[in-house]
This record gives structure tokens, C-alpha cells and sequence, in this order.
């Protein structure tokens, strides 16, 4: 496998594109290749020691995850971080989806994930070599376990779609408050896991209120600010 210094790949072909995949995504996400920055494929294909089809092959599932997009000259550039109203965006639709995915979460005793969630709050490493990366890989998990417990592909379809994992991560750096996240998470699952729809809803709407707090933070001192809009609580909780 790839590692953060851009080691050769150990094998060839499928395994190349992605291993060469994880590596730049991660790179991206950390930006050790900036926002609106030209890739030149030939030259990545160099520095890892593969030809250029894996590389190609990877870009297009960067492009596909609106990491990276086509330019003029048929090559690709990363994409800007989100502004404001990218951000405001992204975080009223994960408050329209994710407090009700949580309630039915909670309320499906078949399906209940609340052991997923707490093994994965568990399996979480405080000591990884970047915790923007370990946090990205736990968030995305945690929070793809409630929405699939739901089983409502459209819901699903919806999230995964607009890729907010990847693209909020990018704009924290290894300092920020990961540690509120994981205190936040360990609420969730605790209120799903006893079977608590309404207490699950209004802990994921806390923490995504206080996530948006934490980005409104980081975004430039000149940016125009305003809370984000009111969705009403669930009263379409499924019960199996």
C-alpha cells in the first residue's frame, strides 16, 4: 500500500488505481496539494513509481467525489474549499436528513446500530499519525452507520451524493476540536442505543449545530454569518 510519503505500490493494476486514490485523497484532504491547484498526472505517475493509467484512473474517481475537476487542457485541478454558503448548505440539508435518520435509528430494535456506533467510537486512535484523516475515516463511518440503519436509499443516495465528509474535512487543520466530536458521538449512540428516538434526534441536532459553530470559526473573519434554519423534529419515526 501507499503511504503518506508516496511510496511505489506494491501491486499492480485495480490495486494500484487504488491505492494511488487513497494517497491523493488524503493529500487533498490535508493539503499537501492545495485548493485550485493543477495536477500534472505524468509527474505523479513519477514520483510514485507507476505509469499513468492508475493515475488517470484515480483522478477520475477524485473528479467523481468533486475533489477534483476537468480543466480547459483535458488535465484536472483540485477544487476550491467550500465558502459560507457552501458550508450553510451542506449543514441545513445533514440537519433535514440526519436528526430523523437518527430517531429511526433509535426506534428499529432490528436494526438498531447503537453496537456499531460504540465500536467504532471505540476503535477511534487519538494517537494517529493525522488526526484530520482519522477523524474524516471515524466520521464518515459513524455517521453513514445511522443513515444506513434507515434503510431509505433515497435518504442515503442524498448524503452520499453531496460528499460533506470530504469536503468540510478539508478545511480543519490537526489542531482543531475533534475531541467535542467524539463526546458528541458517544451521546448518539448512547440515545440510540437504549431505543431513545427523541433524545437520538436532538443529540444529532446539537452536534450538527455545534459543528456548523466550529466551521463558521475557521471561515474568514469577513464572511457574513447567520445561524442555521429551523427544521421541525420528526414525527414520521418509523417503529418495527
Amino acid at each position: 500500500m501507499l503511504d503518506n510519503q508516496g511510496k511505489k505500490p506494491a501491486s499492480s493494476g485495480r490495486s494500484s488505481t487504488n491505492d494511488v486514490y487513497e494517497l491523493l485523497r488524503r493529500k487533498i484532504l490535508e493539503h499537501s496539494i492545495a485548493p485550485d491547484t493543477k495536477i500534472n498526472i505524468l509527474q505523479i505517475a513519477k514520483e510514485l513509481g507507476v505509469s499513468a493509467t492508475p493515475v488517470r484512473e484515480a483522478m477520475r474517481l477524485l473528479q467523481g467525489d468533486n475533489l477534483l475537476v476537468a480543466t480547459s487542457n483535458k488535465g484536472y485541478a483540485t477544487t476550491e474549499t467550500l465558502g459560507l454558503k457552501g458550508v450553510r448548505d451542506l449543514f441545513e440539508l445533514r440537519l433535514l436528513i440526519e436528526p430523523w435518520a437518527a430517531g429511526v435509528a433509535a426506534s428499529n430494535r432490528l436494526l438498531n446500530p447503537g453496537l456499531e456506533l460504540h465500536a467504532e467510537i471505540k476503535s477511534f486512535d487519538p494517537q494517529a499519525d493525522s488526526i484530520q484523516h482519522e477523524m474524516f475515516g471515524h466520521d464518515t463511518r459513524f455517521h453513514s452507520a445511522i443513515l444506513s440503519s434507515t434503510e431509505n436509499q433515497a435518504a442515503i443516495q442524498a448524503f452520499e451524493q453531496t460528499h460533506c465528509h470530504l469536503h468540510l474535512f478539508r478545511m480543519f487543520r490537526d489542531d482543531w476540536d475533534w475531541k467535542t466530536s467524539i463526546a458528541q458521538h458517544e451521546a448518539i449512540a448512547d440515545a440510540i442505543a437504549v431505543g431513545d428516538p427523541a433524545s437520538a434526534e436532538e443529540a444529532m441536532r446539537l452536534h450538527l449545530n455545534s459543528a456548523y459553530s466550529r466551521f463558521i470559526e475557521v471561515m474568514p473573519k469577513n464572511s457574513e454569518t447567520r445561524p442555521l434554519a429551523k427544521a421541525a423534529s420528526s414525527n414520521l419515526i418509523r417503529k418495527d
